[in-house]
């Protein structure tokens, strides 16, 4: 592989960056988890705005503009000689006091999840304590990863896919690695910003194809209890697209099966990203 860092592609033997990095050191730095379809990276401009966007929250100086960066990731595509592929972006504050950040760019096949996910489902379990509402880093993607990682341990060591994680009003933010929706009386709910998660890509396209299809798209604040009365559950990231949820802490979501809007939604979603990723646009 290739790997991309500050501007030079070098063989991932060789790819190495400062044991000063702030990223390295404190967890002082961004990503964005991109997937490509066809030679076309899906919502670039899009992720590139978030990690921009957080990169000044951060107060990151001297950062690439999003020009270079697209550029820059397209160019870890070709140089790795990649179609569909999962497109990993990486910028730090660089080493201390450099004021030089540092920007590292993998590119790796990717094919998707397996099929048998998406006809059966997956499964979650709640875990409490792991979110804070109005958490001033809560909508960045930080390299400060560890309660994301630690709750999907316990979510694997539990035997499940994913874990959704509540935040200290006991209220459902998002799971380690995605976002939630919940469908009931044919209303899609999903939690907002505030209540401690990050505004997910897909989250957002899902919204957005949601409303043009005629769903109605609440979002809200959802209590546990109110989780398990929902009628299906699905989740979303920008490599899984849309995921049903099938079991929760152990019980079947609804008939234990993936319902029909979420189905539908599935559907959609897939129909609106290949017409993207064809040049065809949104």
């Amino acid at each position: 592989m290739k790997v991309y860092i500050n501007g030079e592609f070098v063989d991932e033997k060789h790819a190495s960056v400062s044991a000063f990095d702030t990223s390295f050191l404190y967890g002082e730095g961004l990503f964005e988890t991109m997937r490509a379809y066809g030679g076309h990276i899906f919502a670039l401009e899009d992720h590139l705005k978030r990690l921009t966007d957080s990169a000044r929250v951060l107060e990151i100086k001297n950062a690439p503009d999003k020009e270079r960066l697209a550029d820059a990731c397209n160019k870890t595509l070709d140089a790795n000689k990649l179609v569909d592929a999962r497109v990993r972006l990486t910028l730090t504050r660089g080493p201390v006091g450099s004021n030089n950040p540092t920007v590292v760019i993998t590119a790796t096949q990717y094919d998707g999840y397996d099929k048998a996910f998406y006809e059966k489902g997956m499964s979650a379990i709640v875990l409490a304590s792991y979110r804070i509402s109005n958490s001033p880093i809560a909508s960045i993607k930080s390299t400060s990863y560890l309660p994301s990682v630690l709750a999907r341990r316990r979510a694997k060591a539990a035997g499940c896919n994913e874990a959704i994680l509540l935040n200290e009003q006991g209220n459902i933010t998002e799971g380690s690695y995605t976002n939630v929706f919940a469908i009931r009386e044919d209303k899609i709910y999903t939690p907002p910003v505030v209540d401690g998660l990050l505004p997910g890509i897909m989250r957002n396209l899902v919204i957005k194809t949601a409303g043009k299809a005629g769903y109605l798209v609440l979002q809200r604040s959802i209590s546990m209890r109110e989780l398990q009365g929902m009628e299906e559950l699905f989740l979303t990231n920008t490599l899984m697209q849309v995921m049903p949820l099938t079991r929760l802490n152990g019980k079947p979501v609804g008939d234990g099966k993936p319902g029909p809007i979420t189905k539908n939604m599935m559907e959609l979603v897939s129909k609106e990203i290949m017409a993207a990723t064809s040049g065809a646009g949104l």
